[in-house]
């Protein structure tokens, strides 16, 4: 008995798929053909319903495009109405792919099991194909990628009046193939089609009418414009943006990014009046370029007097604050603020080795005054225009993609030039103000002097005249800072070695721990001491994790990545 029992349980098993199978029970369409060449279309789609894959509803899919004169057009659909049997049912329309996809059903419903009819009704423009002897109604009335085998397929055309038809065809099978399952008769003024045989899944029915000339009205100039839109709209819209944003950053450009006149570079014999070190650095570089600007700033105070350097210890550097009275200059603003920001009462501070959060805050403040006296007044970066512009071009890119039916070289061209345009302008666009061209010339001009010195043989002219002053240590060390801050400190220093040998021979600086008999030139003991202090800078300001969270090392939130989320 046992063994029977078993044998019934595994014959029901085999043969449970086979009687809970879903399937359509009759796919019936019925077409109705306007006299301007749009169709209405109703497809009434009866369905046995086993909760296998039909739990909550159905979809369709209808093809988003068709060819014509093979070029890709897009179908017009407006759906008008969605029933299931005999009652009003929710649906929701989306693309997918290449698919418009109708989704029938309402996602807190189950149906019950059995036979459920839908009713799909929706309007077509333009599905007449034109041709020199004959107009053409083809019409794929079920599609061909039905998940389930459909046991009847009958497509209902009902042509305008007059409508005279001279042939008559009709295709079963899977996408491609020719077959003749189906019978052709006319009833009521109906041109009927009707399978005669099941079709599989993937399988359906397709029909076709040939119509004298004049039956269906020939496309209008409206639907002329469509189409012609339809096929050059996403190019339109890329050639507009690409001429739209040239003109935008054209105009820009002419009003904020052309470069002030330039007057001739010739050597100056001193800093544009009233500028620091930092400013030289800023305005000729147009930004703070590392932190040359900072070493050049606190070398101007030691060589003025206001602080001594101390670099002897590798990666670390202590700066002692000097009383008032040994300055030999002014100070400039942002020198009076890193002193008090670093040296707030005296003494000493040591920076390397270690986070420093005083010297960061003190670092941070020193940038963010010279971004603000030495930024926008000389140097305007413009860009706002080039953010701008960028989004107008995704934007313009994103509007031609979702306009476009068939991505083409030209596309691609006009994405291309949108890239090159924004390049180009966005390399242009920064530009000096009138007082930051007329700094810049001179700083230019000045540090053609610090790096061409000897060759203007500046020891050899008698003070008091129209050539450059001679060569002084008290000239090279007033002038060092400068030379730090715009990349020239090796040939000013050669030039003082070369013109002044026995003096350069003997100097040591008063300002700074370091003796240059240490090091075979005096360059060489400005590289070692600039060194020193980049180390200490960069070891005292905030560092990135780069530690490994293995061993008991990490922490929360340490290594890379970032970010959160949860479950619902």
């Amino acid at each position: 008995m046992r063994f029977i029992a078993s044998l019934f349980a595994a014959f029901i098993v085999v043969l449970a798929p086979a009687i809970a199978a879903e399937q359509i029970n009759l796919f019936d369409v019925n077409i109705e053909v306007e006299k301007d060449g749009d169709i209405r279309v109703t497809e009434i789609i009866n369905v046995t319903v086993e909760r296998n894959e039909i739990r909550r509803g159905i979809y369709r899919d209808l093809p988003r495009y068709y060819l014509k004169n093979h070029k890709r057009l897009p179908y017009d659909y407006d759906v008008k109405r969605v029933r299931r049997d005999g009652k009003k049912e929710k649906y929701t329309t989306q693309e997918d792919g290449n698919s418009l996809r109708i989704r029938i059903g309402d996602a807190d419903k189950l149906l019950s099991h059995g036979v459920h009819e839908y009713e799909i009704e929706y309007h077509v423009r333009n599905q007449i194909r034109y041709f020199t002897g004959f107009d053409e109604f083809y019409w794929n009335a079920t599609g061909t990628y039905w998940r389930f085998p459909i046991a009847k397929a009958r497509a209902s055309v009902i042509l305008p009046d007059g409508a005279r038809v001279t042939t008559t065809d009709g295709y079963t099978g899977a996408r491609g193939s020719t077959g003749k399952a189906y019978e052709y008769l006319i009833r009521d003024g109906a041109h009927i089609f009707e399978t005669t045989k099941p079709l599989s899944i993937r399988e359906g029915l397709t029909v076709s009418l040939s119509l004298e000339k004049g039956a269906i009205d020939p496309p209008s100039a409206a639907d002329a414009r469509a189409e012609w839109w339809a096929l050059n709209g996403s190019l339109v819209a890329l050639g507009g943006a690409l001429l739209g944003l040239f003109g935008f950053y054209f105009r820009a450009f002419n009003k904020y990014g052309r470069d002030p006149v330039k007057g001739a570079i010739f050597p100056q014999y001193e800093p544009p009046a009233g500028f620091s070190p930092l400013g030289v650095h800023h305005v000729y570089y147009r930004r703070l370029k590392g932190s040359k600007g900072l070493i050049a700033t606190l070398i101007g105070l030691a060589t003025s007097g206001y602080i001594k350097i101390d670099s002897e210890k590798k990666k670390e550097t202590t700066f002692t604050r000097m009383p008032e009275e040994n300055g030999s200059r002014p100070l400039f603003p942002i020198e009076e603020q890193l002193l008090s920001d670093l040296l707030p009462g005296g003494g000493s501070k040591t920076i390397g080795g270690e986070y420093d959060a005083s010297f960061t805050k003190a670092y941070t403040d020193f940038r963010k005054f010279s971004d603000k006296k030495f930024g926008t007044p000389y140097f305007r970066w413009n860009a706002i225009f080039v953010v701008l512009a960028v989004f107008i071009s995704f934007v313009s890119i994103f509007a031609a993609i979702k306009m476009s039916h068939g991505w083409t070289q030209w596309h691609s061209l006009g994405v291309l030039g949108l890239v090159a345009v924004n390049l180009v302008f966005a390399y242009f666009m920064p530009a000096p103000t009138p007082s930051g061209q007329q700094i810049r010339t001179h700083i230019e001009g000045f540090r053609l002097y610090l790096k061409t010195a000897e060759a203007l043989q500046l020891n050899s002219v008698k003070v008091g005249d129209e050539a450059p002053p001679p060569m002084t240590t008290e000239r090279y060390e007033k002038f060092l800072p400068y030379a730090i801050a715009i990349g020239v400190e090796k040939p000013w220093t050669q030039h003082f070695e070369k013109l002044l040998p026995k003096e350069a021979e003997d100097y040591n600086p008063h300002w700074s721990s370091y003796r240059g008999g240490r090091y075979n030139s005096l360059h060489g003991l400005n590289s070692a001491m600039i060194s020193s202090m980049t180390s200490g800078v960069s070891a005292s300001l905030p560092q990135s994790s780069s530690s490994s969270g293995a061993g008991g090392g990490g922490f929360s939130g340490g290594g890379g990545g970032g970010g959160g989320g949860g479950g619902w």
